[in-house]
């Protein structure tokens, strides 16, 4: 019953993931994305990770959405006229570069020789509570945190210049 439930949540992530990327609408895109936090917060909860879920809930599905949100709200997306752009280079940088963070990321969590990322003997009464999250989230994967905190940064430093730009050119795109 719990492989179902699995499958179901991971199509319904996948499925919600796709819309955020592939839906024209900011707004829309943003509720799919709320969709998909739900999902991997089902997840945790069939990996009895209770206090994760929860956690996952309140601050992405919450807190960081209203951030999203507000941002969205700033640089007024719904009202703009749309321009068709070149993409090519600035496509293949943003690929290159999520490639790169990707890499990056998986390159601090591996350790050689290990089976799996996953203790094989995982206590059912301490997993998912806050000393185990903390004590693994500080010592084990402390740079994998670190630098998920300067990507989250950076998103936001680049929101604000967006809106910036746009405040000082004359229509918000320039004059071409």
């Amino acid at each position: 019953m719990e492989a179902i439930a699995f499958y179901i949540l991971a199509v319904m992530a996948l499925f919600a993931a796709l819309m955020v990327v592939l839906h024209k609408s900011p707004a829309i895109s943003a509720i799919y994305l709320v969709l998909c936090f739900f999902a991997v917060a089902g997840n945790y909860v069939l990996l009895h990770a209770h206090f994760i879920a929860a956690i996952q809930i309140l601050v992405y599905a919450g807190a960081i959405m209203v951030l999203f949100v507000m941002v969205i709200m700033l640089l007024n997306l719904d009202e703009e006229v749309r321009q068709r752009r070149q993409l090519g280079l600035l496509a293949a940088l943003s690929v290159l570069s999520g490639l790169g963070v990707g890499v990056l990321i998986l390159l601090m969590t591996w350790k050689p020789g290990a089976q799996s990322m996953v203790p094989k003997t995982l206590d059912p009464q301490t997993f998912g509570t806050t000393e185990t999250v903390g004590r693994y989230l500080f010592t084990t994967y402390l740079l994998p945190f670190e630098a998920a905190s300067v990507l989250l940064l950076a998103a936001i430093v680049g929101a604000i210049a967006l809106s910036r730009r746009s405040e000082h050119q004359p229509g918000g795109g320039g004059d071409r």
